[in-house]
């Protein structure tokens, strides 16, 4: 709390920071039935951002684009193009968003995430004064993404980014977020943590797109959780690739009638990976509209868990919910499950879902080598032929077209 002293935080953040930190000495890891954290020491990662050293902004972004960079938790630059700043957007990193608004960041800092909710959202909301807050007038729209880049460079370093997103009605904006490695290679645990709390009011429309390519030695923990007015539109479209232990927590509440959401989540894990998804929909108001996908790829020791829950509301009549996971492993050694929930306390509705794992088909392989491919290659047309029915329904070109590069560089590890 010392550096909150420093930064001359105003007193009722100051105080949360202060009640988050007691919850994070009380509360558990978010482990769960499929997963056990293991080799993660927190008392190993330094809990005081180190500055980026040897980093330019150009190395990532071109100054035409309105672009947050982070390192290792530190803001290495946030830009504006000024026919942004003409519009009346905001879009700054969350330390100066609490300085220049703070009237505007009280009214949403943990307003629909807690940081009482488990150990590492209480870590975020104690000690994360970095992330970003991002302000969208109503009535405004922006045809160019909002880019967001989170990268790792030394081990040893808890990352910590908290993020805002408000869209006010009738406004129309795309976030791509992109989380990597500075150096996929190198040894050594990371520690990320971040928390995301999107405002899509009424009307509004937007695209969220992420993708995490952690190396090997990481620890990630993202809680995401958005709230959608009357007659808005919210599409999530995640990929994930890297990381040690990747854990992902994403809710939707569709609160205004007439509400839409969709949540796209790929993955391809290898090694021994071991990813936690979770995809919660909340239907909380008449004529609501939500479909969650979900599909994975697994290979050598590599695990998966795709939690699929919808819950529906007894205000929300006649809405319309589904779900889907679908498991490929390619090898005895991978794992994959598949676990759906439905709670419905509304009696005029249609909530289904659908969950399959299983092993590449052998039979198809050996028609494909039939016909003259290897067998590696007969095993890539196979799991292209899996991942791209979803991946065509990812409304952002880059998201889509880097998750199909990573895919191919993972192959030859």
């Amino acid at each position: 709390m010392e550096q909150a002293g420093q930064r001359r935080e105003p007193h009722w953040l100051v105080q949360k920071r202060l009640e988050a930190l007691e919850s994070f000495g009380k509360l558990p890891l978010p482990e769960s039935r499929y997963t056990k954290i293991r080799g993660l020491e927190l008392g190993e990662f330094s809990l005081v951002p180190r500055s980026p050293t040897g980093a330019k902004a150009g190395d990532f972004a071109s100054t035409r684009e309105a672009v947050h960079i982070q390192i290792d938790g530190e803001v290495l630059t946030t830009q504006v193009p000024e026919p942004l700043r003409a519009k009346g957007i905001l879009f700054c990193d969350l330390a100066t968003a609490v300085r220049e608004h703070p009237d505007l960041v009280q009214q949403y800092l943990f307003r629909i995430v807690s940081p009482h909710e488990d150990k590492m959202a209480a870590l975020v909301g104690a000690l994360a004064h970095n992330g970003i807050f991002i302000y969208i007038p109503k009535e405004t729209v922006l045809e160019e993404p909002l880019r967001l880049v989170y990268l790792l460079d030394e081990p040893g370093v808890a990352a910590l980014a908290h993020q805002i997103v408000v869209v006010e009605r009738h406004s129309r904006v795309t976030l791509i977020e992109e989380s990597y490695a500075k150096h996929p290679q190198a040894s050594g645990a990371h520690l990320y943590a971040a928390i995301s709390e999107v405002y899509v009011g009424d009307g509004a429309q937007v695209q969220f797109g992420a993708l995490q390519n952690w190396n090997e030695g990481t620890f990630s923990f993202v809680r995401r959780r958005a709230q959608v007015g009357r007659d808005a539109k919210l599409q999530w479209t995640m990929g994930w690739l890297g990381g040690r232990l990747t854990m992902s927590a994403v809710e939707s509440r569709l609160v205004g009638p007439g509400a839409e959401m969709e949540d796209i989540q790929v993955l391809f894990g290898c090694h021994a990976q071991h990813f936690d998804l979770t995809s919660a929909l909340r239907n909380m108001a008449p004529h609501v509209k939500g479909e969650i996908h979900m599909k994975g790829v697994m290979k050598d020791q590599a695990r998966a868990v795709m939690y699929g829950f919808i819950r529906v509301e007894r205000e929300a009549q006649q809405s319309n919910s589904y779900q889907l996971a679908q498991g490929l492993l390619l090898n005895d050694g991978a794992h994959c499950d598949a676990i759906p929930g439905l709670e419905i306390e509304a009696n005029d509705v249609r909530a289904t879902h659908g969950a399959s794992i299983g092993p590449i088909d052998e039979e198809q392989i050996f028609y494909l080598q039939s016909r003259g491919l290897e067998r590696e290659q007969a095993k890539r047309t196979i799991v292209e032929g899996f991942l791209t029915p979803t991946l065509e329904q990812i409304p952002i070109a880059g998201v889509r077209e880097r998750f199909h590069a990573f895919v191919e560089q993972k192959w030859d590890e």
